[in-house]
């Protein structure tokens, strides 16, 4: 039996974690913060994308990131910029203009459909930055390379912005994420069954060319699209 006065056994300490034995935050950076973003957009969509969640995913406050960023509209901008920054330019060639334009528009329309939400954007005031201006700087190049007119590759550069941004934003809409091709495959039976079926007296040319109503993939039916605005603007300055 103890004595009375004998001092309380000490209990073993708990040693509390140190901060410095945590893995070390990336320093926060508008780079690291666009990161962050484009990885919210493609996984949840523009909507998720707000300064809280952000700052979430940077493991930090919303507040920290208004030295880097001067809040979603200019997150936005910052994304936008990241997205048209990263595509590549043609060098234009009187030779190979058509070639060229075909392969920039892709990879613009492939640009947006890798990043839901941004072809959206891009229907607002149009963007005055850099890397945008240089996209539109290399487009309107790529037509005067043709022997366009100005004003007609000018207007014929508006025409290509439009419909690179519609077609974009028709993939978003009618692929949305985690839609499987299979899931694809099925919608474009589905119509095409849906078109043979109608009534061959009420709608005789939907019913009788339904395989030709649901055929190409959206790359053949972009590329479709490209070239006949290329040969009406082409037999526009013909005209002229």
């Amino acid at each position: 039996m103890l004595p009375t006065d004998s001092p309380t056994p000490l209990k073993p300490s708990i040693r509390q974690r140190s901060t410095r034995d945590r893995p070390a935050k990336a320093p926060l950076s508008e780079g690291a913060v666009v990161d962050a973003a484009l990885a919210i957009l493609k996984s949840d969509g523009l909507e998720a994308v707000t300064m809280r969640r952000v700052a979430a995913a940077l493991d930090t406050g919303a507040a920290s990131l208004y030295v880097y960023i001067s809040g979603r509209e200019g997150l936005l901008g910052s994304m936008l910029d990241r997205v048209t920054g990263s595509i590549d330019l043609e060098d234009p060639n009187p030779a190979l203009w058509r070639a060229q334009l075909h392969s920039l528009l892709q990879r613009v329309r492939q640009a947006l459909v890798d990043h839901p939400g941004i072809a959206t954007m891009t229907l607002a005031d149009p963007p005055t930055t850099e890397p945008v201006l240089r996209l539109a700087e290399n487009l309107l190049g790529i037509l005067l390379a043709a022997g366009l007119d100005p004003q007609t590759a000018a207007w014929g550069s508006d025409t290509f912005v439009s419909l690179v941004t519609a077609t974009a934003r028709e993939d978003e809409v009618r692929h949305p994420r985690r839609r499987s091709d299979d899931d694809h495959r099925r919608q474009v039976e589905e119509v095409s069954t849906t078109f043979a079926g109608l009534s061959p007296e009420r709608f005789p040319l939907l019913s009788k060319h339904a395989a030709q109503l649901v055929a190409g993939n959206s790359d053949d039916r972009f590329r479709f699209a490209v070239d006949v605005v290329i040969d009406g603007l082409v037999a526009q300055t013909a005209r002229t």
